[in-house]
C-alpha cells in the first residue's frame, strides 16, 4: 500500500466523519457526541502528515501558497502595530485576540463556545487564550515559517550502486 493510497483513505475518513456528524446534527437538531469530530480531526492530521512526507504530493504547493498568505498577514499585522498611535507614548504589539475582538467579537465568542463544548474548557482558557494573546505578528510569522518549511521542494536523491 503506497502513501498516496493511505492519504486518500485518511482524507476520505476525515470527510466521512464530518459528513456523519453533520447528518446526525441535522437529523436530531442538536449537536451529537463529539467523537466523530475527533475522529475526523485525527484522520485529517494523519492525512496532512502523510501528504507532507510524500515528495510527489500537491499539498506542498498549497503549503507554499499558505506561507505566502501568512507572510502577507504578518506584514499587515506589523504595519498595524507600527502605525497605530500610542496613547501613553509606548508602541507595543497588539495581540491577535485584541485584533479579533476588534474586528469580529462574534467570532471570538463562537470560537470560545465551540472549543469548550467540543473539546474541553481547559482547551480554551489556558491553551488557546495564551496562544491568541501573543502578538499577531509573531503568530503569523511562525505560521509562515512552518508552512514554508513544510512546503519546500524536496531534492530527489539518486543513488547509483554500479558507478565505477
Amino acid at each position: 500500500m503506497t502513501s498516496s493510497v493511505l492519504l486518500k483513505i485518511f482524507a476520505g475518513l476525515a470527510a466521512l466523519g464530518v459528513i456523519a456528524y453533520c447528518c446526525l446534527w441535522y437529523a436530531t437538531g442538536e449537536p451529537s457526541n463529539p467523537w466523530l469530530l475527533r475522529l475526523a480531526l485525527a484522520a485529517f492530521l494523519i492525512a496532512l502528515v502523510m501528504s507532507v512526507v510524500n515528495p510527489e504530493t500537491r499539498p506542498r504547493l498549497m503549503l507554499r501558497f499558505l506561507a505566502a498568505l501568512f507572510a502577507l498577514f504578518t506584514l499587515i499585522a506589523f504595519a498595524a502595530d507600527v502605525s497605530r498611535p500610542a496613547a501613553d507614548g509606548s508602541s507595543g504589539a497588539i495581540s491577535l485576540m485584541q485584533h479579533l475582538q476588534t474586528w469580529s467579537p462574534a467570532f471570538v465568542a463562537s470560537l470560545q463556545r465551540s472549543a469548550t463544548a467540543t473539546v474541553d474548557p481547559f482547551f480554551w482558557d489556558p491553551v488557546l487564550t495564551s496562544i491568541l494573546n501573543l502578538p499577531g505578528t509573531v503568530i503569523f510569522l511562525l505560521l509562515t515559517i512552518a508552512c514554508g518549511y513544510l512546503g519546500r521542494p524536496r531534492r530527489r536523491i539518486r543513488i547509483f550502486a554500479n558507478d565505477y
